[in-house]
């Protein structure tokens, strides 16, 4: 007998035919339970591999064994004439025919539940904007969502924050992995809306979710990178480390998801992908916390949550000398202390020199110790502006934005640069550019809402204004700027309806005093705003911005300007220099700082009325 007729007649072929359809059956099976219970990637491996394994040897026993009556026995000593195999093989043909039925039902089965994929990103850069359904999809689109803090300690929060951060910016210098935007993924923190449905929402094919839990000098990371399409799990870790390894886990999660994803990852990509500006963990570490109190401080509007941020940021560079990024934050913070029109303005009791020294000496740091020289641009667009070279400062930010489009940063610059040159329309073409494109970050909401300043479309900006506080009304900065926004286009009642929530935020007690006399003028209650003016007049006499502010809303643009006359005087440039972003502040009447910028393009600014002001 031929060796193929011996297989047959002793079923190996039957037993290899079962065993392949059926070990199929059992790794699909295993794939769908594992990864929706979050099992570590080697528990499939290990299944597969003794899957494997098992096939040669479920092969040797149907070759040497044989099932009789009397139980299993070896094939040598069953006589011919008594052998079974044929009656076996009839059941083997059954098991095989169920086996395939089987497979075929999971086969239809997963082809009918697996969604169309969705649109995706387009454009690559820091922070990454959506493109419209209808766009070929790359399948290297990610959104990376919040890392959930499972320590028993709350504080660790900002921890877990500021790691979910620098995850998504190592990924997003990845040359060919497309990322949505930090402040775009963030809006789900807590969310508990299916993967599939978050990633459709925001047009990526890949989500990664994690948690973080601290205890002592050790952390527990836990990632998975999921796909949007069936919610099945590509890649997922978890990693058990002492403290100090933090930077470098943070890198093999990136690594690990751009590996996953075929990214190309060039040696002058990589490179930059795992600089996270500092070798230290004790300087990371207290760079996201200050990260951390600075969000604070957005959502709720409370100044002092900045001073956690700078004692943060002060002790990342006592750590790491050459922490770039942490010295920017610095030089905004002593800036914000420079600025009085800036809500958290006059929290420290330093002298303006100190001021001053302080926010020089950080900003001359973050341009020394900076490597991107991208990222470098910042900096130096804020020396230049500094300087009081606008023009400088403007062409600075302008190559920023092209080389980053998306990076929130990057907008609010260029907003910044617009808005001294009084180049109002060109806010608001950006902001329209940005806005229908898809991306609405939460960073970008606020910025456009301080920014757009037009009476020209107010359609517009009641669309705008609505989606910001439909989709980020617990920030109370920007519901702040969303209430002065929506008076600019003419929305009286739709202002109304912010206030109460305003006045309940922990906002300063001047700025919301303002918000009150922006309402009165508005609704043309001249007693209830002249009550509210005095009082801000008798209550905040030192607050120069909320005085200079409260006149112009109540029209007397005169007393507001007579305000400056006395910095013009003395040659102090910095505080009118303060007050260019305001549409309404007209810096023509002070003659010697227009000598002082004379042209820069201040003298042909355009000077906007307030359209809500009291009638004088």
């Amino acid at each position: 007998m031929s060796l193929f007729a011996e297989l047959k007649r002793r079923n190996v072929v039957r037993v290899g035919v079962a065993y392949s359809v059926i070990g199929w059956v059992i790794a699909q099976v295993a794939e769908f339970a594992f990864e929706n219970f979050g099992a570590p990637d080697w528990v499939l491996k290990s299944v597969v591999v003794i899957l494997l394994l098992g096939l040669p040897l479920a092969l040797f026993f149907a070759w040497a064994y044989e099932i009789t009556p009397e139980g299993v026995k070896r094939e040598k000593d069953v006589d011919r004439s008594e052998s079974i195999t044929h009656s076996t093989g009839r059941k083997l043909d059954f098991v095989i025919i169920g086996a395939l039925v089987i497979a075929l039902g999971y086969f239809i089965w997963e082809r009918q539940t697996t969604p169309e994929p969705a649109a995706v990103v387009t454009e690559q850069s820091g922070d990454s904007a959506v493109t419209p359904p209808g766009s070929e999809p790359t399948g290297r689109s990610i959104a990376v969502l919040p890392f959930v803090n499972m320590s028993s300690d709350q504080e660790q929060e900002w921890f877990a924050d500021g790691l979910t951060e620098e995850i998504l910016n190592s990924l997003a210098k990845t040359p060919d992995l497309l990322v949505t935007a930090r402040t775009t993924a963030f809006g789900y923190k807590g969310s508990n809306e299916p993967i599939p449905e978050i990633a459709a929402a925001l047009n990526v094919d890949h989500v990664l979710e994690g948690s973080v839990r601290r205890g002592g000098d050790t952390f527990r990371i836990t990632a998975q990178l999921i796909r949007a399409s069936d919610g099945f799990h590509l890649w997922s870790e978890t990693y058990d480390r002492p403290m100090e390894d933090i930077i470098a886990t943070q890198e093999d999660i990136a690594i690990q998801i751009a590996n996953v994803l075929e990214t190309a990852l060039d040696p002058d990509a990589l490179a930059e992908m795992m600089d996270s500006g500092t070798r230290s963990f004790e300087a990371y570490e207290a760079f996201l916390t200050g990260l951390g109190a600075l969000r604070a401080f957005d959502r709720s509007g409370d100044a002092y949550e900045v001073l956690n941020a700078i004692e943060s940021f002060d002790r990342a560079v006592e750590i790491d000398p050459t922490f770039a990024k942490a010295y920017g934050y610095i030089s905004v913070f002593w800036d914000l202390q420079l600025q009085s029109n800036q809500m958290a303005y006059g929290i420290t009791e330093e002298p303006v020199e100190v001021l001053k020294a302080r926010r020089n000496d950080a900003l001359d740091n973050a341009i020394r110790y900076e490597k991107d020289p991208v990222q470098r641009l910042v900096y130096e667009a804020e020396r230049a502006r500094d300087q009081r070279d606008f023009r400088r400062a403007l062409r600075l930010r302008q190559e920023f934005f092209d080389a980053k489009p998306t990076a929130d940063i990057g907008i609010g610059s260029l907003f910044g640069a617009y808005r001294d040159l009084g180049m109002h329309r060109e806010v608001t073409d950006l902001i329209k550019k940005i806005y229908a494109g898809g991306q609405y970050p939460e960073r970008f909401a606020n910025a456009a809402l301080q920014s757009i300043r037009t009476v020209e479309d107010a359609e517009f900006m009641r669309e705008f204004t609505q989606m910001a506080v439909d989709k980020y009304g617990e920030n109370a900065n920007l519901l702040y700027q969303a209430h002065r926004q929506l008076l600019w286009a003419g929305d009286i009642d739709g202002a109304s309806n912010l206030v109460p929530r305003i006045l309940s935020s922990r906002i300063a007690e001047d700025n919301l005093e303002l918000v009150s006399l922006r309402q009165a003028c508005a609704e043309k209650n001249l007693a209830a705003a002249s009550d509210i003016h005095n009082r801000i007049l008798e209550k905040y006499p030192d607050e120069f911005s909320v005085q200079w502010l409260a006149y112009g809303i109540m029209g007397d643009t005169e007393a507001a300007a007579e305000m400056f006359v006395p910095y013009d005087e003395r040659k102090e440039f910095e505080r009118i220099m303060d007050y260019l972003p305001y549409a309404h502040f007209d810096p023509r009447r002070f003659p010697n700082f227009m000598e002082e910028v004379a042209g820069q393009g201040l003298e042909d600014r355009e000077v906007l009325e307030l359209p809500y002001r009291c009638s004088r």
